[in-house]
């Protein structure tokens, strides 16, 4: 598995899911019962952990759910 995914909290690979899933932050609010200031807590505590600083050439949450998916293989 992938080293980074590896340290995803359970909640943190729950969200990572349901990005990967297409669904937005409102839509994983209302899925998992948080508030929209929790969800982004997560997603950036799945940046981090991930090592993807911002970076105006890509797209974090793509590369994020692309290393979700090659870890779930």
């Amino acid at each position: 598995m992938d080293a980074g995914v590896a340290r995803l909290s359970d909640r943190e690979r729950e969200v990572l899911g349901m990005l990967a899933e297409g669904r937005s932050n409102a839509a994983i609010c209302e899925s998992l019962h948080l508030a929209a200031r929790s969800v982004e807590k997560h997603v950036t505590a799945i940046f981090t952990k991930l090592d993807l600083p911002q970076a105006r050439t890509d797209h974090r949450c793509v590369l994020a759910v692309l290393r979700y998916l090659n870890a779930a293989r």
